[in-house]
């Protein structure tokens, strides 16, 4: 039966017609300008003081920001690998091996740079890239330096999902990547894994500098941006934790407190 013109239709025909925003919209992310200046607090946090207070405290920071970009398993994961660390570290101390302790220093010291680790790849997961650009044409850093800065930021996802692709492929031959694997055949396990991902490495360079070419990043004129970046309350508040985190550091490093 064909509808009448002016015939209201149902409201499942209308869910089913109208386009879906949430799969389009962007992810929720912090201004790339507040997490390169939060990430570069930390950075210098983590390096002023070994303060268990102020470790508490980026990762307080991080797990809010982390959550704010609804990255909620990645909170679970890297929750996970600190408590291990904190424990594992914690147990070697008590059993008083001096031989353990090398392991239990490296452990603490994971554990201490962990939070700062969690912030930067959260950052990775959720920036664009063109923003990431933009945000750095626009704090005036040298062309330079904005080009070696993206290309790293492309890079490291770009290598995770080549190593998923190798070790997917050694599946289907029937060589899994396995730590026993790695312990029985190390040679041949070096030679169909490895072997495939520095040959990708080139591909990967080549791939990265001709985008870089025809993105025009060489030209002498002013280059335009489709995103607009705004700072918004999200980012100022993290940009002052951040400033309290550091000015509370210097403190403990300065003995104030």
């Amino acid at each position: 039966m064909a509808l009448l013109i002016g015939t209201p239709l149902p409201l499942s025909a209308v869910a089913q017609t109208r386009p879906s925003t949430s799969a389009n919209a962007a992810p929720r992310h912090l201004d790339p300008r507040a997490s390169l200046a939060v990430l570069v607090a930390i950075n210098v946090q983590m390096a002023l003081t070994q303060s268990l207070f102020a470790e508490m405290g980026v990762l307080a920071l991080t797990v809010v920001v982390m959550a704010y970009c609804r990255r909620f398993f990645a909170i679970v994961r890297w929750l996970a690998f600190y408590v291990l660390f904190a424990v594992t570290a914690q147990l070697f101390v008590a059993s008083g091996n001096t031989l353990l302790s090398p392991f239990a220093a490296s452990l603490l010291m994971y554990r201490h740079v962990l939070p700062a680790f969690m912030f930067a790849f959260n950052m990775i997961a959720t920036t664009r890239l063109g923003e990431l650009a933009s945000a750095l044409q626009a704090m005036h850093v040298p062309v330079n330096v904005s080009v070696a800065v993206c290309v790293a930021f492309r890079f490291l996802p770009t290598m995770g999902r080549e190593f998923c692709a190798v070790a997917d492929a050694m599946k289907t031959r029937g060589i899994a990547l396995t730590p026993k694997s790695v312990v029985r055949h190390p040679a041949r396990t070096a030679e169909h894994f490895l072997v495939p991902v520095i040959a990708r490495l080139g591909q990967i360079a080549d791939e990265l500098g001709n985008a870089v070419v025809v993105r025009g990043v060489g030209a002498s004129t002013h280059r335009t941006s489709y995103y607009h970046l705004r700072l918004r309350a999200i980012d100022v508040a993290c940009l002052i934790a951040a400033m309290v985190l550091l000015a509370l550091s210097v403190c403990f490093r300065a003995g104030v407190l």
